[in-house]
């Protein structure tokens, strides 16, 4: 049983349209059956052997041919998807500190001001605002994103 690849299909369909081939043309040329071409066209899987036949027609190397978005998007798509919630995580832990060291002490009688310039002034309340509305604006971020990805497979 051969190890399966996925290809760039688009890049397959330009370099066949680049050389004026149909289909046909490419599958004869290649030396594989035209129903191969159309499914590597169609969804980019192909075997090794498939590969290798293709890039020796095109004259290319076969990892030309290979699909690079799984490899090139991971990691934005990763940080696109999660990094509202890092965000709404930091300014839960903001919003909580100030709860902690600041709200409590003032309802337990402590001086408000007193109990900030125990923590050296710090702004929790700031610091947790910034992080939240960063965390939406991902989070618009995220969901745009996917509203485009969606569209496109349309």
């Amino acid at each position: 049983m051969s190890e399966y690849v996925e290809l760039n299909n688009k890049k397959i369909q330009s370099l066949r349209t680049q050389k004026c081939w149909s289909q046909d043309e490419l599958a004869t040329a290649s030396a594989l059956s035209i129903r191969t071409i159309q499914r590597v066209e169609k969804t980019g899987n192909a075997s090794l052997e498939t590969v290798k036949a293709l890039a020796s027609v095109f004259e290319v190397a076969p990892d030309y041919l290979q699909s690079t978005k799984g490899i090139q998007h991971v990691t934005f798509n990763f940080i696109c998807k999660y990094a509202w919630l890092f965000a709404f995580l930091v300014s839960s832990v903001f919003f909580g500190s100030w709860i902690v060291d600041i709200l409590i002490p003032t309802l337990k009688g402590a001086d408000f001001n007193n109990q900030y310039k125990i923590h050296s002034d710090f702004r929790y309340l700031d610091f947790g605002g910034i992080s939240f509305i960063i965390g939406f604006l991902f989070l618009g971020f995220n969901v745009f994103l996917e509203f485009i990805q969606r569209k496109n497979t349309l």
